[in-house]
């Protein structure tokens, strides 16, 4: 058998030298060259025709399965395909199911901290089924526990070619390009996710996710950009002038001194410290070890020592969140909130630190929040102390669920209200209490307990008008919380409150909060609109949208507008007759972005059409056919909101019913079909 391969292979391979040489003849320059070569070139190709050179000229004597093959019916070589098919198919349903096997044994490998366990795991599923893209992200997450990033950012680009619209694999690929201080190029991989996210209408927990790490990104960034910049300043930094950061700190740490000596010592930091270079070089430079590890700074009671320490916090919190972050973990401040009494140096670091989000979570973790919540409320109510401060924090402190659930208990929401009454109280703590109040207001059921107690809104539809500026802001914040929902308390005030804002607030200076409380009220009682009218609010709206384009404020007027003009007769008349005022309207109908203002600004239109100065308005001011087209065209955009499609389609239909001649330009514009191809997803 070998013999006679060996001998077919020989005969080819001289075939081949037979074929080469009759070409390189055809292209010689010699006739009779040529002339031979095309004699010999049409003996050979007989000798081939004879044979079909069907390539079984290398192994003549496997011909017979060959030709059982060639001589297979296609009906049979389609049925042999189709039962090979059906095995692959087989054999990947049997490799996914072992794979999901392998996952969930790697998952809880990973979630018991086995991390070599669960990569096993995880590579075994990959050589059963090689693209499973959450086997390379979820091993990818575990190399990322070992800092093995480089290692995780290779299975994230594996997935991203087998899925590559795969969110999870940027997200994971971002952290570690982050870890590896490539900022850049990981905020282009949440970046993308992003885009992704919002095109694939993901879901608002994703999509906020995605946003916390773009933000992450830009503070790890800063953070190692001031970090590179704190070195290059203690490098240059002067070792030979005494009083220098790096001196002070070192002095600082000689024991045994006396207790004026750490005193002038930090107030000396405190000096010191006067930019984010120098707050990050005190922190690159162990600084914080004074606080955890100095053992008079730690334990020691005295009351100015203890002042200047958090004076010295204040300073390196100021704009940075990892200082704020390592004051609140040191022994220092835990052990200084094992103490009944806060001095109000250390109130002022509290009210600091609560304005962030990070470092507020932190705080109420370390707190027992209802001893301290009561702490907090009897130094409000206690005249010898500086209760302001108190309060801030208190209001800071409200906007988290923790605290917020302290005042679900009727009772305490009670005792809180009974401040506003006390005389003893000066505005600036009122002020900061309206302030808590509206902020635990933003939970229903907190709100749904305040709405029902009428003396707090005889105290504060009394108060309207007796105070200015901040105390007036807070007011409406609070009242605009309050009437966000029917109540029936509020039905017996209403009238009272709105007669009370239309009267004594007419030279303020807050109209959106003002216009978005009528709204309010507007919403829920119909007969607010009449005294709305009766005291021409919508002369006053105008006025003031005229002076003002600042978009919230449109915003807020024009929802007023359009609850205004919904059924009150005089209220349409009066809108459709203020041509500045439709011109506005119908500006921001056209230019803005924010799909309530378009809704809010066509429902006013739709409202006003069956008076003939607003058909007169759109005929001499933008003419029928821009009208229509203008109309039919914003209720084919996409990106507008359901709502604010449908009332503008309500406006497209309530114009050309009004008027032959809108109608007309409707149909030669085909908005029938525009209207029904835009609205199909929309319930009219």
């Amino acid at each position: 058998m070998a013999d006679e391969s060996k001998e077919d292979l020989d005969k080819f391979l001289s075939k081949i030298d037979d074929i080469h040489r009759i070409v390189q003849n055809l292209s010689s320059n010699d006739t009779n060259e040529v002339s031979k070569a095309m004699e010999q070139s049409d003996v050979l190709l007989k000798e081939i025709s004879k044979t079909g050179f069907d390539r079984t000229i290398i192994n003549k004597s496997s011909s017979e399965s060959t030709q059982q093959q060639q001589q297979m019916s296609p009906n049979a070589f389609m049925s042999a395909l189709e039962k090979d098919a059906q095995e692959r198919s087989e054999n990947r349903r049997k490799n996914k199911i072992l794979a999901d096997e392998l996952k969930t044994k790697g998952n809880n490998a990973f979630h018991q901290q086995l991390y070599n366990q669960a990569i096993d795991y995880y590579t075994e599923g990959l050589k059963l089924k090689k693209d499973y893209d959450i086997l390379y992200t979820n091993r990818a997450q575990v190399y990322v526990k070992q800092e093995r990033y480089k290692d995780a950012i290779d299975d994230c680009d594996w997935a991203l070619k087998i899925t590559p619209t795969f969110i999870k694999a940027y997200i994971i690929k971002g952290k570690c390009l982050m870890n590896l201080n490539e900022y850049d190029c990981a905020k282009e991989q949440f970046i993308q996710a992003e885009e992704i996210a919002i095109k694939n209408f993901e879901s608002i927990n994703i999509r906020r996710m995605i946003e916390e790490c773009i933000q992450e990104v830009q503070r790890q960034h800063e953070k190692y950009q001031r970090e590179e910049s704190a070195r290059i300043f203690l490098l240059n930094e002067d070792l030979s002038i005494p009083m220098n950061l790096t001196n002070t700190l070192k002095k600082l740490y000689i024991d045994k001194q006396p207790i004026i000596y750490y005193i002038g010592g930090i107030d000396l930091l405190c000096q010191l410290i006067k930019d984010e270079t120098t707050r990050t070089a005190f922190r690159i430079n162990n600084g914080f070890n004074l606080f955890n590890s100095h053992s008079i700074i730690i334990e020691n009671d005295n009351e100015n020592l203890s002042e200047s320490i958090f004076n010295l916090m204040i300073i390196l919190c100021q704009d940075d969140d990892e200082n704020t972050k390592q004051c609140l973990e040191c022994k220092f401040f835990n052990n200084y909130l094992t103490k009944n009494i806060y001095s109000i140096k250390a109130f002022q670091f509290l009210i600091e630190i609560s304005l962030k989000n990070q470092s507020r979570l932190i705080f109420i973790e370390k707190i027992q929040s209802n001893s301290f919540i009561q702490y907090l409320i009897n130094i409000i109510n206690d005249k010898k102390f500086n209760r302001i401060y108190a309060a801030k924090l208190l209001s800071n402190l409200a906007i988290e669920s923790k605290i917020k659930q302290y005042f679900s208990n009727k009772d305490e929401l009670i005792k809180l209200i009974a401040i506003l009454k006390s005389s003893s109280i000066d505005e600036e703590t009122r002020t900061v209490i309206l302030s808590l109040l509206t902020n635990l207001c933003s939970e229903k059921h907190i709100r749904f307990c305040a709405v029902n107690q009428t003396e707090l809104f005889q105290i504060l539809i009394e108060d309207l008008g007796q105070y200015e500026n901040e105390y007036e802001l807070n007011l409406l914040g609070l009242l605009i919380n309050l009437t966000n929902e029917q109540s029936s308390t509020l039905e017996g005030l209403y009238k009272n409150l709105c007669e009370k804002i239309l009267t004594k607030l007419k030279n303020s200076s807050h109209h959106q909060r003002i216009f978005t409380l009528l709204g309010n009220i507007a919403m829920y009682y119909e007969q607010a609109i009449n005294i709305l009218i009766e005291y021409k609010i919508i002369s006053w709206i105008s006025q003031i949208l005229q002076q003002n384009i600042n978009e919230e404020m449109i915003r807020a007027g024009i929802r007023l507008l359009a609850l205004c003009t919904q059924s009150n007769v005089q209220g349409q008349q009066t809108v459709a007759d203020d041509t500045k005022l439709l011109s506005l309207i119908y500006e921001q109908i056209i230019k803005s972005q924010n799909s309530l203002l378009i809704g809010n600004g066509s429902l006013i239109f739709g409202h006003i059409i069956i008076h003939s100065s607003a058909r007169i308005f759109l005929r001499n001011n933008l003419g029928i056919e821009k009208t229509i087209s203008q109309m039919l065209k914003l209720v084919e955009e996409s990106w507008l909101s359901k709502a604010a499609r449908k009332n503008v389609a309500i406006f497209i239909t309530k114009m050309v019913k009004a008027d032959e001649s809108f109608l007309q330009e409707f149909r030669k514009q085909h908005g029938t079909e525009i209207l029904h191809s835009a609205l199909k997803d929309v319930e009219l």
